[in-house]
């Protein structure tokens, strides 16, 4: 099981342990903190960002400060002591291995491919707020043990891809 010992984290922040690889082009990674049983697999930022969201949603905390507009009806709002985290992991596990069967998560031409290496960095990454529909926090990567602060997804995104291409 994952340890989420630090001075930094907050009653009202999350840690997560991200694992990320990238093999001949093809991102893939894992998804760990103390609420889940088992890591959660994923194979694209987008995935690990969704299923960081969920986490938070299902936990309430960071707490949302703005809820997220959408194309079609709105979810109704679920109360956090009303979500279990490890039956949202398994659906959204089921829901998305389906989805991503036919899916390539190949990288586009020109990016990180070129690298002949495989490449792997690991992360703690600390959400602290949820604020203007973004995510601020802190990254740390363990590897070079270096920690940089982020005020967006995007911004935490591109941290993480700039770790994967050097």
């Amino acid at each position: 099981m994952y340890n989420n010992e630090s001075t930094h984290v907050t009653a009202m922040s999350m840690k997560m342990h991200v694992i990320v690889k990238l093999n001949d082009g093809n991102l893939e990674g894992e998804l760990n903190c103390k609420h889940f049983e088992e890591p959660f697999k994923f194979s694209s930022f987008m995935s690990m960002i969704d299923m960081m969201e969920t986490t938070f949603d299902a936990k309430g905390f960071p707490e949302k400060q703005v809820l997220p507009r959408t194309f079609g009806p709105s979810k109704p709002r679920v109360r956090k002591h009303e979500m279990d985290l490890q039956a949202l992991l398994k659906e959204y596990t089921l829901k998305h291995e389906s989805a991503s069967a036919g899916e390539d998560s190949t990288l586009p031409a020109g990016a990180e491919q070129q690298k002949a290496a495989d490449k792997t960095c690991t992360f703690d990454i600390l959400v602290r707020f949820r604020h203007n529909a973004e995510w601020q926090g802190s990254i740390h990567w363990i590897e070079k043990d270096v920690t940089k602060q982020f005020s967006s997804i995007l911004e935490l995104i591109k941290l993480m891809d700039n770790a994967l291409a050097e």
